[in-house]
C-alpha cells in the first residue's frame, strides 16, 4: 500500500472526527444559529456526502491545514440535518466512495473547503459529473471552487468547474480580515429569504472567478455590492475590472441535477452566522432536490442580469 493510500484512508477515518474534535465552548455558537425547521420537507430519508478532501502538489494532508474553519463547517452541516430531518450526513475522505455504484447511495455531496486535485482518474470523475446529472445534488463551499485547481494552472478538471459554474482565479480581492457588503440579488428566492432585501457586511475571505458571462449562466443569489464596498487597489482578473461582478452565493441545473454553491466559509464565524447556516440548509435542500426554487440564469430575468 502506497504512501498516499495509508494518508487517504487516515484521512477517511479522521473525517466523521471533525466535528467532534470541538470543544462543547466551540459548539455552543453553532448550536445557538441552528435553524429549528427546514424550509421544506424532504420527499424521502436523504443521505448527504461531505468531503473536505485537501490535496496539493501530490500530497495528502488534513483540511485544517488548508481552513481552520473546517472542523466548524462539518459539526454545522451535521447538526443543519440531524435538528431539522432534512438529512444524514455522512463525512467520507476515501476516494474510493466515488466509485460507481458505490456513490449512488447518496442524494447529494458536499465539498466543504475541499482543495486541490482530489483524484486524477477518469472513472471517478466520470461518475462524480454523471451522479449530478442524472438527478442528484452537489454543494460547494467556498474552497470547492479552488478543487480539481492546482497553481499555476486553474483548469485541471475544466468539466467540473463548468458543473459547478465557476472556478477561483486570481487570488482574494478581500482577506480574511478584511469586510465587504454582500446584496442580495434576488430577494424572492427562498434560498435568500433569510436575508431580506437590504443586503449584509461580513468579514469572510472572498474569489473572484475567472469564467466570462457569470449571469449568463448563474443564477446569483448573492453577490458582492461594489457600491458600498472598497474596491480601490484590488487584484482583479481583467474581466472582473471590467465587470465588476463578484457573486458570493448561485444555484444552477446540471442536466437533471441540482448545483448550490456559496464562497462563504473560509472564516470559522460564518458558521455560526444564524442567517448564513439558513442560507446553506436552504442551499443543500435545493441540491437535494426537495426545495423549489427559480435557477434561471440572471441574464435571462432582468436587462443585464445585475
Amino acid at each position: 500500500m502506497t504512501k498516499r493510500i495509508l494518508v487517504l484512508s487516515l484521512l477517511a477515518f479522521l473525517a466523521p472526527l471533525y466535528g467532534q474534535g470541538l470543544t462543547p465552548e466551540q459548539k455552543k455558537p453553532i448550536d445557538d444559529a441552528m435553524p429549528k425547521a427546514a424550509p421544506a420537507k424532504p420527499q424521502k430519508p436523504r443521505r448527504v456526502l461531505v468531503s473536505t478532501l485537501n490535496v496539493r502538489r501530490g500530497s495528502v494532508r488534513l483540511g485544517e491545514r488548508e481552513h481552520s474553519s473546517i472542523p466548524y463547517g462539518a459539526y454545522a452541516i451535521e447538526q443543519l440535518g440531524k435538528r431539522t430531518g432534512a438529512y444524514e450526513a455522512v463525512f467520507n475522505n476515501d476516494i474510493a466512495v466515488f466509485k460507481p455504484g458505490v456513490i449512488d447511495q447518496f442524494d447529494a455531496i458536499v465539498f466543504l473547503n475541499t482543495v486541490g486535485v482530489l483524484f486524477d482518474d477518469k472513472e471517478l470523475r466520470a461518475a462524480l459529473l454523471d451522479f449530478i446529472a442524472s438527478g442528484k445534488g452537489f454543494v460547494g463551499i467556498h474552497a470547492a471552487a479552488a478543487t480539481f485547481v492546482e497553481y499555476p494552472v486553474y483548469d485541471q478538471f475544466p468539466a467540473f468547474g463548468q458543473m459547478l459554474g465557476g472556478t477561483e482565479n486570481g487570488g482574494h480581492p478581500w482577506k480574511p480580515t478584511e469586510s465587504f457588503t454582500v446584496k442580495v440579488d434576488d430577494p424572492k428566492s427562498p434560498l435568500t429569504a433569510m436575508f431580506g432585501s437590504q443586503g449584509f457586511e461580513i468579514s469572510d475571505e472572498a474569489y473572484q472567478f475567472q469564467e466570462p458571462d457569470l449571469r449568463g449562466r448563474l443564477h446569483v443569489l448573492l453577490s458582492i455590492d461594489t457600491v458600498r464596498t472598497d474596491t480601490a487597489d484590488r487584484r482583479f482578473l481583467p474581466i472582473r475590472q471590467q465587470d465588476k461582478d463578484f457573486p458570493v452565493s448561485w444555484i444552477k441545473p446540471h442536466g437533471k441535477g441540482r448545483v448550490f454553491y456559496t464562497s462563504l466559509g473560509h472564516n470559522p464565524n460564518i458558521f455560526w452566522h444564524a442567517a448564513i447556516a439558513q442560507h446553506f440548509l436552504a442551499g443543500i435542500q435545493y441540491a437535494l432536490g426537495d426545495l423549489s426554487a427559480d435557477d434561471t440564469p440572471s441574464a435571462k430575468l432582468t436587462v443585464g442580469g445585475r
